[in-house]
Formats: C-alpha cells, structure tokens, sequence
C-alpha cells in the first residue's frame, strides 16, 4: 500500500482575517435622514412652497426606507431647481439603498459639485462603489473623502479595506496606519492591518495588531480567532489553541473558531480532539464544507478510510467543485487500493485547478491505473 501519498492531505482552515467586510459592525452614521425645517430652506434662498413641501415628503420617504418614493420626489425638487445639492445627496442615498449605482454615483458626484465641504457625497459614493466591487474606484472616492475631512478615522478605514480586497497589502496598511493616526483606539482598523500583515507573512505584526484589537474591543471574537490564526501560522500550536478557545467563550456559535481550533488540534497531533471540534463545527453549521473535508483528514490519519470517504462525499454534495476534497477522497481511496476511483478523484481535482492534483495524476499509481 502506498503510503508517499499521505504526506499531503488536504486541509483546509476558514480564516477570518478581515473584519474589513462586516460592515454592518462598523459605526455609519452618514447615511441617516431628517427633516429640513423651513428656516433652513429660507436660508439657502429656496422659498419656493412647492419645492420646500417636496423636499421635505422626500426626506420623510426616506427615513421611513421608501426609496422609490423618495427619488421621485427629489427628482421633482430638482426640476424646479436643479442647483439643490442636498436634494442630489438624498437621491443618490435614495439610489443607493436601491442598489442603483451608477444612478447613485452620479448623484453623489453632482453634490460635491455644488457643495464641496460636503465629505459625506464623496465617501457614500465609495461605499456604492465598493460594494460593486469596483475597488479602484472607491479608493479614489475615500481618498477625497479623506482629503476634505482630516478628522474622521472611516474613510481611511475603508481605503484600507479596498486596497486590501485588491491585494495591494501595503498600501492597505498605510490606509490603516492613517485611520489608526487619526482614532488611536481603533479596533477593527488593527484588526484589519493585522490580517494585511498576515497575508506578507509576518506574523509577529499581525500578533501585535490583533493584541491591540481586543485592547480597545475585549469582546471582538475574531480578532481573538485572527490571533490563532497568526500563531497558528508560527506552528505555535499552545497560543493557537488559547486563543480559537477566548473566540469561542465570547462567542459559542462561532463554527469557524472551531474549525480552525481543530486544524490546530490536527497539526499538533490532536486527532481526536481535532475530531471533536470539526464536529462541533458541523452541529452549529451543518452545510459547512470545510468542516466535513477536515474530518476526512482526520479518518486518513486514523487510517479509517470509509468514513474519510463519507465525509469528502458530504463536502462534495454541500460544494461540487471542492477540489481539495476531491483529493483526500483520492488519498483514502488508493489507501483502500481503488486506484481507478483515485485517479479519478485527482483528475477531477486537477480540472478544478488543484496544484497538488497534478502530481497524483502523473504519478505512478495513475500511470499504472490506466
């Protein structure tokens, strides 16, 4: 029985790195509507009572999320005056919560015509931008933003957040630096310039900037869970398990710490309690398929090659193109001498893009299957 191909088996770890998208847990107040007075409008010179009555039933829809409502009436105001630049910025806010984009850009881009001390229009229009993924874009928006108010911590924040969707790992950490300069206690700003700290590979760094995260936010369970990671990534196993188990205190439900405490686990030879928390992991998220491919690592080092199967068939029905469960199928069926099943499993994993697939395909089991 071939035993090379063991040193290989696939796990696979879901990182939280990035606290960057949990946007619902970033403080965002800037898109909150209210009334406008009449005093207010009279100040500004629009003592139009059509325009100033529908302005007003345009800012009421759009607290009350009538969206549609609201774009319509503000459309209207601006027929009657086309220089209103609030009256752009709550349609592109409007437009936005409609996911209308473009439509919401272009508002937010004729405010800041009209209105250049308004730092609000340009940082929506990032966050429009972002969300359609449009990094590159959204920089340049939050740059601006930036720019025009050099107090406030989020648009930094979130230029950090797009440089690191696209990778570019130091210039989003210089973003995070500049966020972290101008709000000192900045948790998630640390958290995320730690996991961009993470992805070059230095792991010191990142353990620092996750210890600052839980300083200023002792409940953040993913700086906690980030913080495994980083020692993980050391082969600091001990660390690694403390601190997947402080994520898992704040938080019982966090299927993922368990996983990533089982890989741990795994890789410090923990088998069965690996086990335990892959397990864990699939009660509290049933259709989790990482979970179910790391059991399977688990049965092949335990040399049960029937439940390794079971399990890579469940990540596989849950994620059809998980290649790396394709490959430990692979593994535990050339342990059970079904080398045409094997070599099917690794070339369809090696289809999917699997690197580790190439070599079991042109390798002596499958050369002799064929």
């Amino acid at each position: 029985m071939p035993t090379n191909m063991m040193k290989t088996i696939t796990l696979c770890s879901s990182l939280v790195f990035f606290s960057g998208m949990l946007f619902s847990q970033v403080e965002n107040t800037t898109i909150e509507g209210g009334d406008v007075d009449a005093s207010t409008i009279d100040s500004l010179g629009l003592v139009d009572p059509i325009l100033l009555k529908k302005y007003n039933e345009g800012v009421k829809m759009l607290t009350s999320n009538n969206n549609e409502g609201a774009v319509q009436l503000f459309t209207e105001v601006l027929a009657i005056d086309d220089k209103y630049a609030n009256a752009y910025f709550n349609r592109g806010k409007a437009n936005m919560a409609l996911s209308k984009v473009d439509a919401a850009v272009k508002d937010f881009e004729k405010t800041v015509i009209l209105d250049p001390s308004n730092h609000e229009a340009p940082f929506l229009k990032g966050k429009v931008l972002m969300d359609a993924a449009r990094f590159e874009e959204a920089i340049s928006a939050f740059e601006l933003a930036a720019d025009m108010d050099s107090k406030s911590e989020i648009y930094s924040y979130y230029q950090g957040v797009c440089e690191f969707e696209l990778g570019n790992y130091e210039k989003a950490i210089k973003a995070f630096d500049e966020a972290i300069k101008r709000k000192p206690e900045y948790a998630y700003a640390y958290n995320d310039r730690g996991s961009a700290r993470m992805m070059m590979e230095d792991f010191d760094g990142a353990i620092r900037d996750y210890q600052n995260a839980v300083k200023y936010d002792r409940i953040l369970s993913f700086a906690y869970n980030n913080m495994g990671s980083a020692y993980r990534a050391k082969k600091d196993y001990t660390n690694a398990e403390k601190y997947y188990t402080e994520a898992i205190k704040l938080d019982p439900k966090y299927f993922v710490a368990y996983n990533n405490r089982g890989s741990a686990r795994f890789e410090d030879g923990k088998y069965q309690n690996a086990l335990s928390d892959f397990t864990k992991a699939l009660e509290l998220n049933p259709k989790y398929a990482f979970a179910y491919n790391n059991k399977a690592s688990v049965y092949i080092q335990m040399e049960n090659y029937t439940e390794a199967i079971t399990n890579c068939n469940k990540a596989i029905e849950i994620e059809p193109e998980y290649m790396e469960a394709f490959v430990n199928r692979g593994i535990a069926k050339e342990m059970m001498k079904d080398l045409v099943g094997a070599c099917e499993d690794w070339e369809n994993a090696f289809i999917l893009g699997s690197e580790n697939a190439e070599n079991y395909v042109n390798g002596p089991a499958c050369s002799g299957s064929k």
